[in-house]
């Protein structure tokens, strides 16, 4: 197995953190394809579907005017595993999310994100993403 990620899916995920990260809605959408499947720390926790990655934004903006987010940042700390088997991929990264507040202290939470990937004709499409929180 070759020592660094291919280029081509760590440009999708990139896109995709920095898309969120900077609060654009089609950009982040459109890094997903397929029968999509994301869990993240907030009810009702899994989206799943073709059309999933667009229901959790929907949901994670609910959630974020409810508890006064003003903005979050996710940052890539490290790729701890990744794999690639074909038209297949599969992405593990420790990352710092920081919360930051209409009111108060940023809060930063430290975590894991796992992606599955798959190319998809062409190009590569996360096809699940995984917001496990370690504190």
């Amino acid at each position: 197995m070759p020592q660094e990620l291919p280029s081509e899916i760590r440009i999708l995920i990139d896109t995709a953190l920095n898309a969120f990260s900077n609060r654009n809605q089609d950009i982040f959408i459109n890094t997903f394809g397929g029968d999509v499947v994301i869990i993240d720390g907030f009810a009702p926790f899994r989206w799943t579907g073709p059309n999933a990655q667009s229901r959790w934004w929907s949901d994670a903006e609910k959630w974020g005017h409810e508890f006064g987010v003003r903005g979050e940042n996710i940052s890539p700390k490290e790729i701890m595993h990744w794999q690639v088997a074909g038209t297949h991929g599969y992405v593990v990264i420790s990352a710092m999310l920081t919360i930051t507040l209409s009111k108060g202290e940023p809060i930063n939470r430290s975590g894991i994100l796992t992606y599955t990937l798959a190319k998809l004709g062409d190009e590569w499409k996360v096809q699940s993403q995984a917001w496990g929180r370690l504190n």
